[in-house]
């Protein structure tokens, strides 16, 4: 049987970029900067007793990423006669239900006493002891509002052993399976024209089983898998608790985050699109260009978001964009390799619904230029906008259809040197009429999937995905609409 899940990060976001790890009880060997993100867990070979085991199984650290072991060793009762102790100090302030320490899964030891204490700059906010049974072990108080937490390892869990941390998480990592998932309605959608940017989402309830007091705090990462395949990854835009363990989230896609950060424009003169895709996005998400060439833009971007700011590249640029199936956003070209969804993937077979006829394809190129009489104003200076109009008319128009103008005026990138070839390839988006839909199983389809799914009538239809509705369960359905080609 086929596996959903979600996996929930309750930590304050961001909070391991922004740590600031200190420490004056650590080996040399330690890098006490990776204990946000984890080091290398291996069954090390010391000194200490029974750590010098040659069955084979054992590791010299010497090349190993060592995030934290205790310059002490514990006695013989496994206390320290100078307790070690790791603080960590934050630019800003965040939020958690707790911290989780992973000591050395490898071997299977720990510290047995942790008392972790919690600051608001010189204001202690919680102080707290702990009794770790497992390698991993989650401590939890939830406490608003810190800028400082301080670890003592107080006790190890066997005598004459240095207190080892890999990595601590400011907060817990925590999985939902469908015993908990009560419903979850994801749609991933994308723009084969680049006229638009759309936000994927996904609307959760959760009932959950442990007696964590979730905080569910704004974008907080929600990754949902079925049979290890990654569906997508969304951010949570808000929740609302319905009851004692019960609560309904709403999330986004990296794209809706990016909708609420600012971009304060520019001006461009053949300026690299995958360099202003970076600019752009900055430090926010990770990007990645699969199959796309480079292409030279000229024009502005007004101020507004950087989603907007996103969408005035993709257009001219003639690239998808989505972030379906991975934990990046991704840049690619429409993709020519057929993808078969047999019968066996089907739910129902696909319908056909023809749009009406495009008589013609209307696209405006802009040439900039600083006037002080300009009406548009970017980073303190005026310009003026020249408009160009480049056409494409249907020659296949009879005297029956209806007159039906597209006119693409927006888009800020669109320069002289390209307006012709972008109403072309405009032009060419709107010829493809037929609007498929079918429902599938799910099994790693992704936006822009050059698919062929079987039609009620016995035949096929092919189509670029652009859009999946996705109903959660142990087999997760979609409803798939796509373009026809």
């Amino acid at each position: 049987m086929s596996k959903t899940k979600i996996l929930y990060k309750d930590i304050g976001p961001g909070s391991d970029e922004d740590a600031a790890v200190t420490s004056s009880s650590h080996l040399p060997a330690s890098d006490i900067a990776l204990l946000p993100f984890g080091g290398t867990s291996i069954r090390s070979l010391t000194l200490e007793p029974n750590r010098w085991v040659l069955d084979g199984t054992f590791q010299f650290a010497e090349d190993q990423k060592i995030a934290f072991w205790s310059s002490e060793l514990s006695g013989d009762d496994k206390t320290f006669t100078a307790v070690p102790a790791i603080t960590v100090n934050f630019d800003k302030q965040y939020s958690s239900v707790g911290v989780s320490l992973i000591f050395d899964p490898a071997c299977g030891e720990y510290c047995t006493l942790v008392n972790i204490k919690w600051y608001q700059g010189d204001t202690l906010k919680a102080d707290v002891d702990f009794e770790p049974d497992a390698p991993t072990y989650f401590c939890g108080r939830r406490v608003e509002a810190y800028n400082k937490i301080v670890i003592e390892l107080k006790k190890t869990s066997i005598p004459h052993r240095r207190a080892r941390l890999n990595q601590i998480i400011f907060g817990i990592h925590r999985e939902f399976d469908m015993t908990e998932i009560r419903s979850a309605s994801i749609i991933n959608e994308t723009s084969l024209s680049g006229l638009e940017l759309p936000i994927s989402t996904m609307n959760l309830d959760i009932e959950s089983k442990s007696d964590i007091d979730f905080m569910f705090q704004l974008k907080q990462p929600l990754e949902v898998y079925n049979n290890e395949n990654l569906i997508g990854v969304y951010y949570i835009d808000g929740s609302r608790r319905n009851g004692k363990s019960y609560y309904s989230i709403e999330s986004y896609d990296a794209f809706g985050v990016l909708d609420e950060y600012p971009f304060p424009g520019g001006v461009y003169a053949n300026k690299s699109a995958k360099e202003l895709v970076q600019e752009i996005i900055g430090d926010d998400f990770d990007v990645t260009f699969d199959g796309v060439d480079d292409m030279n833009l000229t024009g502005l971007i007004t101020a507004g978001t950087k989603r907007e700011a996103l969408q005035q590249v993709f257009f001219p640029w003639n690239v998808i964009a989505a972030t379906d199936g991975g934990r990046k956003i991704k840049v690619f070209p429409l993709p020519e390799t057929v993808v078969e969804i047999g019968p066996d993937q089907i739910y129902s077979g696909v319908s056909v619904e023809t749009s009406a006829i495009v008589t013609e394809v209307r696209v405006t190129a802009h040439t900039y230029a600083e006037d002080e009489n300009g009406s548009i104003e970017i980073n303190g200076k005026k310009y003026k906008d020249t408009e160009t109009v480049y056409t494409v008319k249907n020659p296949n128009v009879v005297a029956t259809d209806k007159q039906n103008v597209v006119e693409a005026t927006r888009g800020t990138l669109v320069s002289t040197a390209i307006g012709q070839q972008v109403a072309q390839r405009l032009y060419d988006y709107y010829m493809k009429r037929n609007t498929l839909n079918g429902k599938i199983v799910w099994s790693g389809q992704a936006l822009g999937d050059l698919a062929t799914l079987p039609n009620a009538w016995g035949g096929k239809n092919t189509g670029h995905i652009k859009k999946m509705e996705i109903k959660l369960s142990n087999t997760v359905a979609a409803s798939v609409e796509s373009l026809g080609v």
